[in-house]
């Protein structure tokens, strides 16, 4: 373990290859606003996340932070941070933030989803913390539920964007992609419980996680653009496409591919031979150390690089610039309501090239400069880089 923990360490000295080392793609007019809707941009407030927030507010529709959670017994918690509403109140960006199933928690939500008082308490919960905090709505991020909780959870859904409604707030609900409700495992166990046709009566909008495509079974990109296709051709099939907007990563994935069989004491040898070879290049090296360049894939568009290290081989997918603008001509083409981007802090600073700027027609009131931070129950532990 400590082994693979160092190679880890090893690798990400080499800095990332240049944008200019992917290959062009073709030329790309700058989609406007009246084409690819709005932009929802999710966040985990951190130093970088909103330090890219505040650079690029003007390119940002909704922001939405992963910062709240419901609990089993409805109880709402964690808080919404001060400097995120500061530069939020600035730029007069709408913050719509994720509110998950407490740690993930599959039998917390259900306790949640069957339990009258618990609905209301977190329904009411919802309301009065948007208000206080001059919220545009909220977003429902539950997961790993199984599909047979799918009539709960809608109920659920129907019952807070009708509340929430009642006050001039926003709901909207993150959804996982399926190229089709063939009941499979998957199905069965995560994707299942969202009712495209459903969720989209009761709420404003859907954002589909279209990602990611790939799994270790089926090492590949995160989100080729053939795949997301098949999933907007099925999700359109059950919700108006003014209903959808697109869930864009902006993340990579590594896959790694043992070429021969080996046995352990020559792959632990290879393994130290390869760290000390990469640590010796790195101190006797004029320059950077140089990594393999990034290819794009005119068919999937997306952007790769092959790495070979020994016997093995390291195939990361990447979601840059290129792949970025495919998606959103794909909104463009669809009629969306918009696209929704995971997330803020670790996307290509390409794709700003891309963005016109925001309209900002759903702008809550901001609330004054001196009105106190709420607290809403006791801070709850989020899983840092859960969910999407």
């Amino acid at each position: 373990m400590w082994l693979g923990a160092l190679l880890a360490c090893v690798w990400a000295l080499g800095p990332a290859a240049p944008a200019a080392q992917a290959a062009v793609g073709q030329q790309f007019t700058r989609l406007e606003a009246a084409d690819i809707g709005q932009g929802v941009f999710y966040i985990i407030p951190g130093p970088q996340a909103l330090e890219r927030f505040r650079e690029d507010a003007d390119e940002i529709g909704i922001i939405a932070p992963q910062s709240f959670s419901l609990d089993g017994y409805g109880l709402l918690r964690s808080s919404l941070p001060d400097d995120l509403r500061e530069i939020a109140i600035e730029h007069g960006v709408p913050v719509m933030p994720l509110v998950i199933n407490s740690g993930f928690s599959r039998w917390q939500a259900i306790r949640l989803l069957h339990n009258a008082s618990a609905r209301d308490r977190a329904i009411g919960a919802l309301v009065d913390t948007a208000r206080q905090l001059s919220l545009a709505g909220w977003q429902v991020d539950f997961e790993n539920l199984p599909w047979t909780q799918r009539a709960a959870f809608s109920r659920f859904i129907a019952e807070a964007a009708g509340a929430l409604h009642r006050h001039g707030l926003l709901l909207s609900v993150a959804v996982a992609a399926r190229t089709s409700d063939q009941v499979n495992a998957t199905f069965r166990s995560f994707s299942g419980v969202y009712d495209y046709r459903a969720l989209a009566r009761s709420a404003d909008f859907l954002s589909v996680m279209a990602y990611p495509e790939s799994d270790a079974t089926h090492p590949g990109p995160l989100a080729s653009t053939p795949w997301v296709r098949q999933v907007l051709d099925h999700v359109l099939t059950q919700a108006p496409p003014d209903k959808i907007s697109l869930g864009i990563p902006t993340y990579q994935t590594d896959w790694m591919r043992r070429r021969i069989r080996i046995s352990f004491r020559r792959r632990i040898a290879g393994h130290i031979r390869r760290v000390f070879r990469y640590v010796y290049r790195l101190f006797h090296h004029d320059g950077p150390v140089q990594l393999a360049p990034w290819h794009w894939d005119p068919v999937l568009q997306a952007a790769y690089r092959i790495q070979t290290w020994g016997h093995d081989r390291r195939i990361t997918w990447i979601e840059n610039e290129e792949s970025f603008r495919a998606k959103l001509a794909l909104v463009a083409e669809y009629h969306l309501r918009g696209y929704s981007v995971w997330r803020l802090g670790l996307e290509d600073p390409n794709i700003w090239h891309e963005l016109p700027p925001a309209p900002r027609a759903i702008a809550a009131d901001p609330p004054p400069p001196h009105l106190p931070r709420l607290r809403v129950a006791a801070a709850a532990s989020t899983p840092p880089g859960g969910g999407h």
